[in-house]
C-alpha cells in the first residue's frame, strides 16, 4: 500500500509538471497564431491553456489530499 501511494504521488507530480510545460508551449503557439492573423486559432489555444491549468489545479488538489 505504501509503495502504491508513493507511486501515485510521483505520477501526479510528473503530470503536474508535464502539463505546466505543455501549457507554456501552447501559449507560445497561440502567440504565433496571432502573429499570423489566425485569431480564432489563437482563441482556441488560449482556451485550451485555461482548461489545462484548471485540470492541473484538480491534480494539485488530489496530490494534496493524497499527502494529508
Amino acid at each position: 500500500m505504501q509503495n502504491d501511494l508513493k507511486e501515485l504521488e510521483a505520477l501526479l507530480n510528473y503530470l503536474i509538471n508535464h502539463n505546466e510545460d505543455h501549457a507554456q508551449e501552447i501559449v507560445e503557439l497561440a502567440v504565433k497564431a496571432k502573429e499570423m492573423g489566425k485569431e480564432e486559432v489563437n482563441s482556441n489555444l488560449a482556451k485550451g491553456v485555461e482548461y489545462l491549468k484548471s485540470s492541473n489545479e484538480m491534480l494539485k488538489k488530489a496530490l494534496q489530499l493524497l499527502r494529508d
